[in-house]
Parts: C-alpha cells; sequence; structure tokens
C-alpha cells in the first residue's frame, strides 16, 4: 500500500564536483601567478648593487655595507669590501642627501667588476 503523504522522488543534479574542481584549479592558478610575480622582484645582491643611485652617498653606503657582505667569498675580497665599507661610514650617518664623490663610485664600480669576474 503506498503512501499518499510522500512525494515520489525527484532527480537532482549534483555539481559540486565541479565546483571542487572549479575553486581548486583558481586557487593553483592564483599561486602559480604570485609566484611568478615574485620571482620576478626578486633581485641577487650584484643586481642591487650595481643599480645603486649614486647620487644619494646614505641610500649606496647603507645597501653596499648590508648587500656587499654576501658577494664575497675570499679574504681579499673581504678585506678590500671592509676598507670600502670603512670608506664610506661617513656616508651612512650622514643627515643631508649627498652625492657620492666620483673617485669613491668607481671604486665600488670597480670591486663589483672584481668580485663578478670572480664568480663567473
Amino acid at each position: 500500500m503506498p503512501l499518499h503523504d510522500i512525494l515520489p522522488p525527484i532527480e537532482i543534479s549534483d555539481h559540486s564536483l565541479l565546483y571542487i574542481l572549479g575553486f581548486m584549479l583558481g586557487v593553483i592558478a592564483l599561486v602559480v601567478y604570485f609566484y611568478k610575480l615574485r620571482k620576478k622582484q626578486i633581485l641577487s645582491p650584484f643586481q642591487i648593487l650595481e643599480q645603486c643611485d649614486f647620487n644619494d652617498a646614505k641610500k649606496t653606503a647603507l645597501q653596499f655595507a648590508y648587500y656587499g657582505r654576501k658577494i664575497f667569498k675570499d679574504e681579499v675580497t673581504e678585506a678590500r669590501f671592509l676598507a670600502l665599507n670603512e670608506r664610506l661610514k661617513s656616508y651612512k650617518y650622514s643627515k643631508n642627501r649627498i652625492a657620492m664623490p666620483q673617485e669613491l663610485e668607481e671604486s665600488i664600480k670597480e670591486f663589483l667588476e672584481e668580485v663578478r669576474a670572480e664568480h663567473g
């Protein structure tokens, strides 16, 4: 004897699998996008030091002190770095924005060329 108060079953289409796959695909696309974006923005210490603005001696001195420690591998280069860093010490603490002297700018560029030649 059939029950009269219950409706017969109806078919409901289920798209939850598509929703889950779409969500996962979207998350993967965002991760890949941000990874590529981050990869473009990361510069090596060489690139940062080569792009120094020598018109701002304080910023150049601080960047050289921070990133310069990451690029040398032997004692000779370390000694040259420490000598240059000592010459730049007065510019690190200057209040006014001044241009780097040409002689010091050339010394920094020579140091970077020397280190790049050693490391290839």
